[in-house]
């Protein structure tokens, strides 16, 4: 996108003429910087900022992140730190404390930078539990359903060894568990 937008500005300061550039995504911290980015005009809108969602800008129409129809809540805390492996260790207890904190019975998403370094927090998160003496503090379902699911993926894996069927499978279990398991 970075690569479009720019291009589409160079060659309309070229040619003299301006380019409409269409964007829509959802509810952003940042969308004025992003005007500026894209070059929309800083001028004040006709309404005034009056209407919700209006930034006061004649081409920028952003709402808040309260509107949002699922409300979130976001928690951002940095680490210090240079190299990578330390410093994405040294995040598990404090996420683990931050989700106890601020989200004990609903679900959470922790982002991390690879499919390696799920797994790793996964299972730093699990141990946590373990250590605090609530191995089971994320699973919100009997455990013999639980016990029910995992022997259908096992079953599973010996039938079909086609990694796509396979992904398929598990993702299917694993969707309805997380429904069934939802607050």
């Amino acid at each position: 996108m970075e690569t479009i937008v720019s291009r589409m500005r160079y060659i309309s300061g070229r040619v003299g003429q301006k380019t409409r550039i269409v964007g829509l995504s959802t509810a952003l911290a940042n969308a004025v910087d992003l005007a500026d980015w894209l070059g929309i005009d800083p001028g004040i809108n006709e309404a005034g900022g009056s209407t919700p969602g209006n930034t006061g800008r004649p081409g920028l129409f952003n709402f808040r992140p309260s509107v949002r129809p699922v409300p979130l809540q976001c928690h951002i805390q940095g680490f210090p730190g240079k190299f990578y492996c330390p410093r994405m260790a040294a995040m598990n207890k404090p996420t683990f404390a931050a989700i106890q904190t601020h989200s004990p019975t609903k679900p959470s998403l922790v982002f991390v930078s690879s499919r390696r370094q799920t797994r790793l927090t996964a299972l730093d998160l699990i141990t946590q539990c373990a250590a605090d003496e609530k191995p089971l503090c994320f699973l919100h379902m009997p455990e013999d359903e639980l016990q029910m699911w995992l022997d259908k993926v096992k079953v599973h894996v010996g039938a079909f060894p086609n990694p796509d069927t396979l992904f398929a499978h598990t993702r299917l279990i694993l969707s309805f568990i997380y429904r069934r398991t939802r607050p």
